[in-house]
């Protein structure tokens, strides 16, 4: 067993691939078999294992098993079935972020780089229709370049922005385990440009756009570094601390993070609230960190139902007019889950309930404290704190 060096060997993505079988669904035992080819490439076959379906056959003879399957590699450009699918002018918006990106990149004018994405819509069509194949296909182009994201301030906060948004929700599509763990590498080089605002909210978007990828280690070191940056800190500094919001709409998505964690994060987001001129968009997290339904977590990791309540009863005492992110905030604390042990007591969720009424709050928000349901599109968006890809359905 050899010990491979990282700076020398870059880890490639787990091979994936669709074989169509003629016995319908179903999982077929094989063995990989591999040759040289005459030219010097590597050929590998999947041959089944079981015996094939019984044939008249003389007395006494045996039948080989000849089901075989040829793993086909597609080394540049991505899985060429997947590629057919993409948009026509896919190879030129590919193209456009190797200008900025790729390892021959000439020198760009600023205010070039900064029509990028509008270039990719023109080419792509709107953002919102990129569905999830081609987006992964744009994340696999950038990371590509990741290295060469540092160019400058504009490269940096870019590739942030275009990254997160083509891997997002990190989770749903084949080999994106793979990816966002690679992403995950590039956490401990932090922010190149630092002193720029737009850089770090951008980073945290990024892995708030990724975190229901993320292992439960990634969400316990990103969430102890927002228990330190969203400390309300006193003093001249009180009112000087930008991308509190961002922040908070991460720590809000860390479904794998201890409960007991949710609850120090929580308690700091009911900190600063309390305090004038916070963005009221933080009683939001308050309502994901205390949500009774997970969307990709674990149970066990939700927070007490004591603490859903007490949080609860703040929003509660809002006025809900002035304070247009409390009622979607009171519905996820009282969101129905089927869980005895997880849901808040009937005589709060009505309450929950008639203030939604009486606020004319969507008839689907109702339905979440009422009854178990999935989430809809609109809804899941809204949990996510952004749209999910268009095709990918939330299955709970």
């Amino acid at each position: 067993v050899v010990e491979l060096d990282a700076e020398n060997f870059m880890p490639l993505p787990p091979i994936a691939t669709v074989i169509e079988s003629e016995a319908g669904a179903g999982e077929t035992p094989v063995q990989l078999s591999a040759q040289l080819t005459e030219v010097g490439t590597l050929e590998v076959d999947c041959i089944a294992v079981e015996p094939s379906p019984p044939a008249p056959l003389p007395v006494g003879e045996g039948r080989l098993n000849t089901r075989r399957w040829r793993l086909a590699f597609q080394l540049r450009g991505g899985d060429a079935a997947t590629l057919a699918r993409l948009h026509p002018r896919f190879p030129e918006a590919a193209a456009r972020i190797e200008r900025f990106y790729g390892s021959r990149a000439p020198d760009v004018d600023a205010r070039e780089i900064k029509t990028l994405r509008s270039d990719l819509e023109r080419l792509l069509g709107a953002r919102a229709t990129w569905e999830t194949p081609l987006l992964r296909e744009l994340f696999n182009v950038l990371w590509t370049g990741a290295r060469r994201r540092r160019r400058s301030a504009e490269h940096e906060r870019l590739w942030f922005n275009l990254a997160g948004y083509g891997l997002r929700p990190g989770f749903g599509a084949p080999l994106d385990e793979w990816r966002v763990g690679q992403l995950w590498t590039l956490y401990p080089q932090g922010v190149q440009y630092a002193q720029d605002p737009q850089n770090r909210a951008e980073w945290w978007t990024l892995w708030r756009r990724v975190a229901g990828g993320l292992d439960a280690a990634a969400q316990a070191r990103l969430s102890e570094e927002l228990l330190m940056e969203l400390r309300p800190v006193t003093g001249k500094a009180a009112g000087k601390q930008p991308g509190i919001e961002d922040m908070a709409r991460l720590a809000a998505v860390l479904e794998r993070a201890p409960a007991a964690r949710k609850v120090e994060l929580g308690e700091l987001l009911l900190a600063r609230l309390a305090r004038k001129g916070e963005s009221p968009q933080l009683w939001w997290a308050v309502g994901r960190l205390g949500t009774r339904a997970p969307v990709y977590g674990s149970a066990h990791d939700v927070v007490s139902v004591a603490t859903a309540a007490a949080w609860l009863e703040r929003v509660l005492a809002l006025d809900w007019k002035a304070v247009t992110a409390a009622a979607f905030a009171a519905t996820l604390l009282a969101r129905c889950s089927g869980d005895r042990e997880r849901d808040l007591d009937e005589r709060l969720r009505t309450r929950v309930l008639q203030r939604l009424r009486a606020t004319k709050a969507p008839a689907s928000w109702l339905r979440m404290v009422e009854e178990v349901v999935e989430l809809d599109e609109a809804d899941a968006g809204r949990v996510f704190g952004e749209a999910l890809p268009p095709g990918l359905r939330l299955v709970g």
